[in-house]
């Protein structure tokens, strides 16, 4: 292979690099055709699109022609674990097994490492040095001794909900820049002047959309100029695009601001501090009027022409007059300390920021509350965002890669590419997953349920349930459409099972799948949260079931505006958007299940639509090839074959 550039067929082919070094090593013909796809679309600089059903080994499918390219490339995962599953597992793999430098970064949104500024201010407070800070205050000591990156997930010993994290880390906002005295040893900086060198970056969905945000507004850059981008878990890009092209505006980032400024100035005396104490309390009590105009109702939902009318002359114009008066009549804009000019203009952002979200830009806008522990959140947002993804993202970059093993339904990629505005030269390729699931698999549908808007189905669920969970000895992740479902089960189940039952809500997200990783036959009962970035392989996921058909919720204020819009432009939003948006769901949960060849598991959808409605061929359509059945006795004979299952 000496004096010739190597290709896709020299590493991941019959005879190539990886055979040949990787012991265990099985070639994947539908990994190979990936791959050369990919390599198409590198050569020409054309975007491509590809469905690459679960154990394809889609990561090293494209992984292979990028590095091979030698061009500057942008990988973009879904969540922040395959972004370190690329960076720590993949690559090294595929370097160790053919030589080749991939030269590759890792970078993640700033809040994820430590703000030296921030660390040395927090634990340089009197107040807060106490025997449990100490502590803390030593293991970051030897930690900040270790690190290269600053980056939170190397402190094992931290615990997702820490409050100490949010102390000494920092948002744009909260980040003095070039004023900051850590300069030079910033983290961030640093990680910047790595991606900068490096071939390939390697992000998440919502890092690379806060990038594009910037680069559109003409505010830098946080990820350096890039030939090439793949999205990989593409079928979450549609909603992180959604979130990202909007504005979103929230009274926790009032009250912080203001803790942050009182903090500044709680030594400073004068007329202008008093002044100032006085106006950053009238801010406080705007914002937490605002936050109250929405304590009883719906936790979100939309905002009518009315409602935002009395904002506009109620709240957010009493918040703005004082963030103003802050910046331009406090005295504290002439301050000699960096912190307190940083805060200021922390305020007039936020003044502005305010304006914007409560100016919709036209009527294929929404503009939506919703209400959290920190007060409420005021979002706008595009209902489509094909029309900026052209313009900001293909115009811009010629080969934008899109994968994800659910991102076709009825085989082909109408509705993908109708949400996302693909353009028409796009290229495609649909490559299945090579698993056998008519042996590994059984999609159970009883038929004898009542329909899920029945208000006899919860019960009927919870028996039946209980039913299936005898028969799988456990080993099952039970997920549910609503709360309501999922705690009448619960509370049907709970007591007459012989195995542990885990509920969503009891402990951290993260604990939860620990402990039922390692108890094989416990049971989870979880909602849609869990539907996606679950992996639990083996034996202890052998049984998935879901209470009805997986299609967002109209009473969701983005859904329903949706659905409004298409209906206005004469479409039937049924078929254009629920129903596909569904089936692509219904995908992921059987991902879930057959995570390798080894896998056998059952999937129980409760949900007799998908058998008596015209919609449900549909669903049937797009899965693969699993027997179905209604019989429980078949479900009986699954689980005592050989095996037993295990998924």
């Amino acid at each position: 292979m000496t004096g010739r550039r190597l290709t896709v067929d020299d590493v991941l082919g019959p005879g190539g690099l990886l055979a040949a070094t990787l012991e265990g090593f099985e070639f994947r013909p539908s990994q190979l055709q990936m791959a050369r796809l990919i390599q198409e679309a590198l050569d020409e600089m054309r975007p491509v699109i590809v469905e690459a059903g679960t154990g394809t080994g889609k990561t090293l499918g494209y992984l292979v022609p990028i590095v091979l390219s030698g061009k500057k490339a942008v990988i973009s995962t879904g969540t922040k674990n395959l972004q370190e599953q690329v960076f720590h597992k993949d690559i090294p793999l595929l370097e160790r097994c053919t030589g080749l430098r991939a030269e590759a970064a890792l970078m993640k949104g700033r809040k994820n490492y430590l703000c030296l500024h921030r660390y040395h201010q927090f634990f340089s407070q009197p107040s807060f040095i106490r025997p449990d800070m100490e502590v803390l205050k030593r293991r970051l000591e030897s930690w900040l001794a270790r690190t290269g990156t600053g980056d939170r997930s190397e402190i094992e010993w931290l615990g997702d909900e820490e409050a100490l994290w949010d102390a000494v880390s920092c948002t744009s906002e909260q980040c003095l820049g070039p004023e900051c005295v850590f300069q030079e040893d910033c983290f961030i900086n640093a990680l910047r002047r790595r991606a900068a060198e490096a071939k390939v970056v390697i992000v998440n969905h919502h890092l690379f959309f806060a990038d594009l945000k910037v680069k559109r507004d003409g505010f830098g850059e946080i990820i350096p100029r890039f030939q090439v981008v793949v999205f990989d878990e593409a079928h979450e890009v549609e909603e992180t695009a959604t979130t990202y092209f909007g504005e979103s505006f929230g009274t926790g980032q009032v009250m912080e601001l203001v803790g942050d400024l009182e903090r500044e100035i709680r030594h400073l005396t004068g007329e202008g501090v008093k002044r100032t104490r006085g106006r950053l309390d009238a801010v406080r009590k705007a914002a937490l009027d605002l936050a109250d105009r929405f304590r009883e109702g719906p936790e979100k939902g939309r905002l009518d022409p009315e409602t935002l009318t009395g904002i506009r002359e109620e709240e957010a114009r009493r918040i703005g007059a004082h963030l103003s008066s802050l910046v331009e009549d406090s005295g504290l804009e002439r301050a000699e300390s960096h912190e307190i000019r940083a805060l200021l203009a922390r305020a007039a952002d936020l003044a502005h920021l305010l304006e914007s979200v409560l100016s919709a830009p036209g009527p294929d806008w929404l503009t939506w509350y919703e209400r959290g522990k920190k007060g409420v959140r005021i979002h706008t947002c595009p209902l489509d965002v094909s029309g900026p993804l052209n313009e900001y993202l293909y115009d811009k970059v010629k080969m934008v890669g899109l994968t994800s093993a659910t991102l076709s339904t009825q085989g082909n990629f109408h509705y993908v590419r109708s949400r996302l505005g693909l353009p028409e030269e796009s290229a495609e390729g649909i490559f299945p997953s090579h698993f056998d699931y008519r042996e590994q698999a059984l999609l159970y549908i009883p038929e004898d349920l009542p329909e899920p808007s029945s208000p006899r189905f919860p019960q009927a669920a919870g028996t039946r349930i209980l039913a299936i969970l005898k028969r799988s000895r456990g080993r099952a992740l039970v997920l549910f459409t609503s709360y309501r479902n999922l705690d009448a089960v619960h509370g049907l189940i709970r007591d007459r099972l012989p195995f542990t039952v885990l509920r969503q809500g009891e402990a951290p997200r993260t604990a939860l799948l620990e402990a039922f990783r390692e108890d094989v036959h416990s049971v989870l009962l979880a909602t849609g949260s869990f539907w996606q970035g679950v992996d639990v392989p083996g034996e202890a996921l052998s049984c998935l079931v879901i209470d009805k058909l997986p299609f967002d919720s109209p009473g969701d204020p983005v859904v329903a505006a949706k659905i409004e819009a298409l209906r206005q432009k004469g479409q039937n939003p049924f078929t254009a958007y629920q129903v596909p948006s569904a089936i692509i769901s219904l995908k992921q949960g059987l991902g879930r299940l057959i995570r390798k060849g080894s896998d056998r598991g059952l999937l129980a959808i409760l949900d007799r639509r998908i058998l008596s409605r015209p919609y449900g061929r549909f669903f049937l359509e797009s899965l693969p090839r699993v027997p179905v059945t209604a019989r429980l006795s078949d479900v009986s004979t699954f689980f005592g074959k050989p095996g037993g299952g295990g998924g």
